[in-house]
């Protein structure tokens, strides 16, 4: 669960629960990640298709993006962007 902090309080009524695949993400943008090292991480774990992995990763960081909860470098924008 992540809840945004605004004004240094808790914002409740943001609060976010993501399933595996957001939990993974999350714990992979710890450190700055690119959507292809991200979505190499998702196949490996998932062993889903590469091109639904990435889907996925752009999904969750434009969701998290458009939050404010990450940021992406400009060389590593997005598609999309």
């Amino acid at each position: 669960m992540i809840v945004p902090v605004r004004a240094k309080v808790g914002d409740l009524a943001s609060i976010y629960s993501f399933n595996g695949t957001g939990t993974l993400i999350w714990k992979l943008l710890e450190t700055p990640k690119s959507v292809a090292e991200l979505a190499t991480a998702i196949v490996q774990e998932y062993e889903v298709e590469p091109e639904r992995a990435e889907r996925d990763v752009v999904e969750f960081v434009g969701e998290m993006k458009a939050v404010g909860l990450v940021e992406a470098r400009a060389s590593m924008a997005m598609a999309g962007d």
